[in-house]
């Protein structure tokens, strides 16, 4: 570092002269009256004084610098080298002594107060505060809890989502459970006393004839009777002093009523049968006005003609309900025969079969229309189909000659007419003869135009509009849309059994939302026919089961799963080649479980049943045993419950009324053991409340209407 900067001797000068008036002697005498000689002041350039722009630029301290002075621009103050380092010198003198205050001024005079001031804008509206959350969550036991216990998160909803995300997460707190405490000491065994009353509850034994069900409840004393230990909280045979028995069992009335007097046959329920409240509605004949429409109401007990459409005697029957019969509201629409050319009786002039309609409300009847107008020879309608869609019914009728075409009537207005006459002139395209189904406002039918053959149709009741679905069989020739399958309706997907011509009577689907159609599988490959579902067709979710044959193991159990479109054979029933004909007498779901009637061979046609859930047949039953048939509701069956009730025959009589508990599969059991000279079920079955109602023969009373209750028993001892 160069010695003193000359070019800055004010500066350097001023500071001397400051560091001079510390060093400076007194002006006083040392004890004379002369001044002592004062010593010649060291030129500038004997100063160890050196400057710098700041701190930084300080050299080394150490010997070669020891008693150095610099002058620091930057602080405007001085360091100086010890041989504790750079040390700043102080220049300041000490603090002079205070001054006297001096006198206080006068008081100002007070100012006048200022105008206030204008408001000021308003300053804009600040963001929305941020929602603080917490959330709970079961915490397992673990690190943070040993026994498990509670996890609390805490945070601000900075994305304001509503949630509290990890990255949001401020503070977790743990609440935990405590540990288990120490297990008691156990009681002691038995009842507190003697004197404790125990129940003990059971099934009641086959021999008391509970056919319904029913429950036996036992009391006594803990007390040790007859041979018991006393207060071992058993309630032992010795101890029992009441029972209580609770026995349910099936009753058989006589006929509800007698329609035909005697033991003619009034056959209840051969045409039609519908419920309207607590009243059956059906078809009879009373041996005089001939078969007529009837009704029998459950509450009251009471049984009475409707009307008597056939005026005129035992031959004139109205036959309601053969062709078609549907509720409306409180109105019945049916079939009925006036009489006419094409009636039994024909001297009398009427209209023929027409549509006619029955208020259940006011027990007025009315004909709805002569479609056939004119020569008495009748419409016949709804031969083919019936389907209600809102107000309209829509139904296929004869307008002249065999000209069976789409009809409707809406029953809010009585309007009447011909929807569309797919085959133009005297042939007509019977809509509906192997199916008719309702998907949303459209109904899918099958129906000949006269030129494609018999094919796959629709009518669009919203707009009016009919076309051909499909042409499956191309040409003239026939598909026969759904002449052996029940149809179902899987999503917007119609499946139908239908022929193409080259590949025989398959599965075949059409979706409805896209219009397109196809062949689900060719179960009997080549030009074999599987004749798929033609004995049953049921939907389990969303696979349908249904018989098939595929050409080696003859008729059997098969599956399609429509969400898949995986296609197998359940189970073959019947080993080897020879078929099964699963569904043939009978085929109904519970729950999971489909129960239907099949050959397996060598036990003749019995009750079996497939677990869908978990894919396992069996035989439920073999009513008639050995090699005999009970053909398992092949005149009825129906489900009460988890009961079928179902007509069988055990080989020694008819057809007669079993049932099968499926709840916990028992044994079928014969259930119309009250009626000693019964023998067939058949025609009408119906449950009214907790009443099954159904046709049945006997040789007293002829085909007439019966009905079983559950008839409750309490016996005490």
């Amino acid at each position: 570092m160069p010695p003193f900067d000359n070019k800055k001797p004010v500066v350097v000068f001023l500071s001397l002269l400051m560091l001079t008036v510390g060093l400076s002697g007194c002006t006083g005498l040392f004890g004379g009256d002369t001044e002592p000689e004062p010593e010649p002041e060291p030129e500038l350039a004997d100063w160890d004084v050196y400057y710098v722009d700041s701190g930084s630029d300080l050299p080394v301290c150490g010997s070669p610098t020891l008693g150095r002075l610099y002058y620091v621009a930057s602080t405007a103050g001085f360091e100086t080298c010890t041989s504790e380092g750079w040390a700043f010198v102080d220049l300041t003198g000490p603090a002079g002594p205070a001054g006297t205050p001096g006198s206080q001024g006068p008081a100002g005079e007070d100012g006048s107060d200022g105008a206030d001031g204008a408001d000021g804008a308003q300053g804009s509206a600040g963001a929305d505060g941020k929602s603080a959350l917490a959330v709970t969550a079961v915490e397992s036991a673990g690190s943070n809890c040993t026994d498990g216990g509670l996890k609390i998160e805490v945070g601000v909803d900075d994305d304001g989502n509503g949630a509290l995300d990890s990255a949001e997460v401020i503070h977790v707190q743990y609440v935990c459970n405590g540990a288990d405490g120490q297990d008691g000491l156990d009681g002691a065994a038995g009842s507190a006393s003697p004197n404790t009353m125990l129940t003990s509850i059971s099934s009641p034994a086959v021999s008391l004839g509970c056919t319904s069900g029913g429950r036996v409840m036992k009391q006594g004393l803990d007390n040790g009777d007859g041979g018991g230990t006393t207060q071992n909280s058993i309630l032992e045979s010795g101890e029992v002093d009441y029972i209580t028995t609770y026995c349910s069992t099936y009753k058989f009335l006589p006929p509800v009523t007698d329609i035909y007097i005697g033991s003619g046959d009034s056959s209840v329920g051969q045409k039609m049968g519908i419920l309207v409240g607590d009243t059956i509605y059906f078809d009879a004949s009373d041996g005089s006005s001939g078969r007529e429409l009837w009704a029998h109401d459950a509450s009251i007990h009471l049984t009475w003609r409707v009307t008597d459409i056939h005026k005129g005697g035992t031959a004139r029957n109205s036959m309601p309900g053969q062709y078609m019969g549907i509720l409306v509201g409180d109105t019945l629409y049916f079939s009925a025969d006036e009489g006419g050319s094409n009636s039994v009786w024909d001297g009398y002039s009427g209209t023929g079969i027409e549509l006619w309609a029955h208020d259940t409300s006011n027990s007025s009847t009315w004909r709805v229309a002569d479609i056939k107008y004119g020569n008495g020879e009748g419409s016949n309608p709804g031969q083919y189909m019936a389907i209600l869609v809102g107000d309209t019914i829509y139904f296929d009728a004869d307008s002249y000659g065999g000209n069976i075409e789409l009809w409707a009537h809406d029953t809010s207005n009585s309007s009447t007419w011909r929807v569309a006459d797919i085959n133009s002139g005297y042939s007509g395209s019977s809509p509906g003869q192997n199916m008719a189904i309702l998907v949303g406002d459209t109904i899918f039918f099958d129906a000949d135009d006269g030129s494609s053959g018999r094919e796959l149709w629709a009518h669009d009741t919203s707009n009016s509009s009919t076309w051909r679905v499909a042409d499956i069989n191309s040409g003239a020739n026939h598909s026969h849309s759904g002449v052996l399958m029940e149809i179902l309706v899987v999503g917007d997907t119609i499946f139908f059994d239908a022929d193409d011509g080259s590949s025989g009577l398959e599965l075949w689907a059409h979706d409805t939302s896209n219009s397109s159609t196809w062949r689900v599988a060719d179960i009997n490959n080549g030009s074999g026919s599987s004749h798929a579902g033609a004995n049953m067709a049921i939907l389990v979710g969303d696979t349908i089961f249904f018989d098939a044959d595929d050409g080696s193991s003859g008729h059997e159990l098969w599956a399609h799963d429509t969400s898949t479109s995986s296609t197998w054979r359940v189970a073959d029933i019947n080993n080897g080649s020879g078929p099964s004909y699963p569904g043939y007498s009978m085929a109904i779901l519970v729950g999971d479980t489909l129960y239907f009637g099949a050959d397996d061979g060598s036990s003749g046609h019995e009750l079996w049943a497939h677990d869908t859930s978990t894919s396992s047949t069996w035989r439920v039953a073999d009513i008639n045993n050995g090699s005999g048939s009970s053909y398992p509701g092949a005149n009825m069956a129906i489900l009460v419950g988890d009961r079928i009730f179902f007509c069988a025959h055990d080989g020694s009589g008819g057809c007669e009324l079993w049932a099968h508990d499926t709840s916990y599969q028992p044994s079928p059991w014969i259930v119309t053991t009250g009626i000693s000279d019964g023998y067939f079920i058949s025609y009408l079955a119906m449950l009214v409340g907790d009443t099954l109602y159904f046709t049945y023969l006997s040789e007293t009373w002829g085909w007439e209407l019966h009905a079983m209750i559950i008839e409750h028993n309490i016996i005490y001892s």
